[in-house]
């Protein structure tokens, strides 16, 4: 049976809990102490023998800096060329085989022309010289066929549109320029 005097299981464990959150809040209690303690001496009790110190680690980092950086650029160099390696053996592997068909030839011909471009146009003609000024200079084709075809899309709305000058008559074209007479009676009236 239970005696009467022996203290129950479950005030065990709250005792038990209560002691450990004392002790947990002790811990902190000393740690944000001495936190603030060292905090404010560090700066108020600085010795020569301190600032020495600081100086000293910072010369130090200085002077090796450029060796850390050697070794990070090293471990890197290391994994881009076993990647290299790595690449180069699985070509090797596929044994230089192609694509039967590349991707340019797919949006257009091994040329880099679009689909329906017309070879030979009037706008070709004449940017021969530009041509050859491009290809001595390394610009790609491909930026020399989208100026051809931004040429052509210039010619064909300027066809479309036509000239907006020769839509007006020559009596039009008075009437806009002298405004300032019939205006000035129109606005007097």
């Amino acid at each position: 049976m239970a005696d009467a005097n022996a203290p129950d299981l479950g005030e065990k464990a709250a005792e038990a809990a209560s002691e450990f959150f004392r002790e947990i809040y002790g811990y902190f209690e000393t740690a944000v102490y001495r936190f603030c303690k060292n905090f404010y001496k560090s700066f108020a009790d600085v010795s020569v023998n301190r600032w020495a110190k600081v100086i000293a680690s910072v010369v130090f980092y200085i002077l090796i800096r450029p060796y850390i950086e050697k070794f990070f650029k090293y471990l890197h160099d290391r994994e881009r060329r076993k990647e290299k390696e790595k690449k180069e053996a699985e070509k090797a592997k596929l044994g230089g085989k192609k694509a039967k068909v590349s991707a340019n030839s797919l949006r257009g011909g091994d040329k880099g022309k679009v689909l329906g471009e017309v070879d030979n146009t009037d706008d070709e003609v004449e940017d021969d010289e530009e041509d050859e000024l491009a290809e001595a200079s390394g610009v790609p084709e491909w930026n020399k066929m989208a100026r051809k075809r931004q040429k052509k899309y210039i010619k064909n709305l300027q066809k479309k549109e036509g000239p907006k000058a020769e839509k007006f008559t020559e009596e039009e074209i008075m009437e806009l320029l002298d405004w300032s007479e019939s205006e000035g009676e129109k606005k007097a009236k």
